[in-house]
């Protein structure tokens, strides 16, 4: 067996079965062993950061370890943006890379390169990984693929990259002689004072619970269950926005300027006390001036990572550094809130007012083609959006299903996530996918459709087409005195017929104007189709919060004699 051997057969008994990855010199002993393994499949992307973005979205939909490969050099380098996007959403990916062989360094401090497409990858990803290191000992792949694996999956998940010079692997190993990771003792989780949190509930008036990408999808029916027996109203981050969507406890999301504006709200200027469960509460959720934050709440912080939590919001926040997971299976299923029905009725007509307010303004068109969207989706579909303006719509306006899964580049925020995401999602969990793109995102891996359908994947993608990057238009009218550069067509920006792009590939593809057009189409559950969305250029993504306002005073601006009184109610 050799090393490459080795490790897809660890991967096949981890129960990991696809590879994502982009064949060439450098890792081509490890690309043959998928193909001889008969329990594996390969997929093979037109870029690496095709292939990267895949095994994020594989390890969103699945939440298994997602695996990704590259060639050396340029190869490596271009896997680095799902590096980036896997640590810092805590996605479990292990990164593999091709290199010279061993013997082919000079290890000359201050030589450039000695070989053809010699990079030093890992210490360009070390600072956007959980550990990276170069196998240059055949006897230590055992250690460290253990190690990989245990440091992608344990406590706060995230990206690992192992470099793999070409010599080893296709070197034969001996199995018994092989050494193994011993995993670490874990220190013993902090104790969770939960009469503490029991207490805090019982006594409080307006309790809210805030709920992060940090609780994972085998924590969700317990800690459902929990809310409802207690009946407390919850808000989400943006990359737990499928968490009880469409449930009447569900208020929406707090997303700094583009939140909805009910979640905003109760968040910042009403709720007495917040339980925060494994969200980070970083400047996008709270606003640029934290002290605005839960200015009347209690504070009480779930979450595994040291680090964030020693991003204090408030002084007298009480925090357990804890895995999400642990600290909800040790909920008891009882209630200890009081009375909550006041609370939860004034939540209900606030948002009633608040969605009133916007339904009808002129700038949400673009809300209702995705609430139309959302309405064509069948339950178990992936959703997945990229980044721009549509991701604003997406995440205020898609109405999701129970069994609907809405997958984000969150901290990242790469553009061109989506189309490859929506490929590994598709792998993940089996079930078929909704890619959601603007022209812009779009463009950056618009290659990747080759792969849809030499795989005759059942992607439905509808491109939101304003002709136009919008989210840096609005940062150009707003901060620059409107002068637009690389943004629209005729200052260095253009977006392509995405109907023809599509045909020329082979996928069918329709074109739709207005809502009436949206409302009509159908899809054929078996086959990739594309839908181009023609937009004005002038879209705007709203409510939105300006720099400096507290994030629940956002524009279009609330008439002042509704955000009074919605700001007087104390329960």
């Amino acid at each position: 067996m050799t090393v490459s051997d080795y490790i897809v057969d660890f991967f096949c008994k981890k129960a990991i079965n696809h590879f994502f990855g982009y064949q060439g010199t450098m890792i081509a002993y490890f690309v043959d062993a998928i193909h001889r393994n008969p329990n594996v499949f390969n997929h093979s992307c037109y870029n690496e950061q095709g292939a990267s973005f895949a095994a994020c979205g594989y390890a969103q939909a699945s939440g298994k370890c997602g695996v990704a490969y590259s060639t050396s050099g340029p190869g490596a380098v271009n896997l680095l943006s799902g590096v980036a996007n896997a640590f810092f959403d805590s996605e479990p990916v292990i990164f593999i890379t091709g290199q010279l062989n061993t013997y082919e360094y000079t290890h000359i401090e201050g030589m450039r390169q000695q070989g053809f497409q010699e990079i030093n990858i890992v210490e360009m990803a070390k600072p956007i990984t959980k550990y990276a290191v170069q196998i240059d000992d055949a006897s230590r792949v055992r250690y460290e693929i253990e190690k990989a694996w245990y440091m992608a999956n344990e406590g706060r998940k995230g990206s690992v990259l192992l470099d793999i010079p070409m010599n080893i692997q296709r070197t034969v190993i001996d199995l018994d002689s092989l050494i193994g990771y011993t995993e670490p003792q874990l220190k013993e989780e902090e104790k969770v004072d939960y009469n503490l949190i029991y207490d805090s509930l019982h006594t409080a008036s307006r309790p809210l619970v805030l709920v992060g990408n940090g609780v994972d999808m085998s924590s969700y029916s317990r800690l459902q269950e929990f809310i409802a027996i207690n009946k407390l109203p919850v808000v989400t981050s943006l990359l737990a926005r499928d968490f009880m969507a469409g449930e009447e406890l569900c208020f929406g999301f707090i997303g700094g300027s583009y939140g909805t504006r009910i979640a905003n709200l109760l968040s910042v200027a009403k709720a007495d006390l917040l339980l925060a469960i494994g969200i980070s509460l970083g400047k996008r959720q709270t606003g640029v001036k934290v002290n605005d934050f839960a200015q009347k709440a209690k504070l009480i912080r779930i979450d595994i990572d040291p680090y964030q939590l020693q991003n204090k919001i408030k002084e007298d926040e009480v925090q357990f550094k804890i895995d999400a997971k642990v600290f909800i299976d040790g909920l008891q299923l009882k209630k200890y809130t009081k009375d909550t029905s006041r609370w939860i009725e004034f939540a209900n007509c606030a948002r009633q007012a608040l969605d009133g307010f916007d339904k009808n303004l002129p700038e949400r068109i673009p809300n209702l083609y995705v609430e139309y969207l959302s309405r064509k989706m069948d339950r178990n579909y992936n959703v997945i959006s990229d980044v721009g303006q549509h991701m604003m719509w997406m995440a205020q306006s898609f109405n999701l299903k129970s069994g609907q899964k809405l997958l984000f580049s969150g901290g990242h925020g790469a553009m061109g996530y989506a189309l490859p995401a929506a490929i590994g999602a598709y792998y993940g969990n089996g079930n078929p996918c909704l890619c959601v793109s603007g022209d812009g995102s779009f463009q950056m891996n618009i290659q990747e459709l080759q792969w849809i359908v030499r795989e005759n994947i059942p992607i439905k993608i509808v491109v939101m087409n304003n002709k136009c990057l919008g989210m840096i238009r609005l940062v150009q009218e707003d901060y620059i005195e409107s002068r637009y550069e690389g943004v629209s067509e005729g200052n260095n920006y253009a977006a392509c017929d995405f109907v023809k792009v599509a045909q020329a590939y082979g996928i069918p593809s329709q074109r739709v104007a207005d809502l009436e057009a949206m409302n009509n189409i159908s899809f054929v559950d078996t086959r990739a189709e594309l839908v181009e969305v023609i937009l004005n250029n002038d879209t705007v993504a709203v409510p939105k919060t300006y720099f400096g306002e507290p994030i629940y005073n956002q524009m279009p601006y609330i008439p002042k004699n509704i955000m009074d009184d919605l700001l007087s109610f104390e329960g």
